[in-house]
């Protein structure tokens, strides 16, 4: 099984730098996102989602809101044919120091045990580098993008690239077919 690890604010939708992902109306995909989804699934990709999001914890918004905007999100990549298999999210705040928040590999570990793939011919993509530590202390392939409210870089990550697409294409391109 192919499968893409993706973080979600600042990899595939906008992470506005004024404000959160707090409601539907701002949900807006990247420049590039659905291109890059169908991409992955034009390659018998699928993906998951290995998303923190702390405003559940610090009461900005409920589970019930979440997942309404998620599904919010999930209805504008449907057309890129993407199979999106599972979310896995952290509720929690960085003080809470829970085992679930990336940088900590627990997502994508119970994902890879969930679907049964291996995380070593896996990448975790995100534009933080929380992204890149879950990634890489689950033992995972990394690529941090460069569309996120905060520039970032690392030297411990695979591949840096300026967008979600240009990801895609090293993914597809560094991947054996099956």
């Amino acid at each position: 099984m192919k499968v893409a690890l993706l973080d979600r604010e600042g990899t595939v939708i906008v992470d506005p730098s004024y404000d959160r992902v707090d409601c539907i109306e701002k949900v807006r995909l990247l420049p590039y996102a659905l291109e890059a989804l169908g991409h992955l699934a034009a390659h018998n990709f699928a993906i998951i989602f290995i998303t923190n999001q702390s405003s559940i914890g610090q009461g900005h918004i409920t589970e019930d809101g979440f997942s309404q905007i998620h599904a919010a999100v999930l209805k504008m990549i449907k057309p890129s044919g993407i199979n999106v298999l599972g979310t896995y999210v952290c509720p929690h705040g960085p003080s809470d120091n829970c085992a679930c928040r990336k940088p900590q590999p627990t997502m994508l570990l119970e994902a890879a045990d969930d679907y049964g793939f291996s995380l070593a011919d896996t990448y975790m993509v995100g534009d933080r580098l929380s992204d890149i530590s879950a990634g890489i202390n689950a033992g995972a392939k990394t690529i941090l993008v460069e569309t996120g409210k905060r520039p970032v870089s690392s030297d411990e990550v695979s591949f840096t690239a300026p967008n979600l697409l240009d990801a895609v294409r090293h993914i597809v391109q560094q991947t054996p077919s099956n």
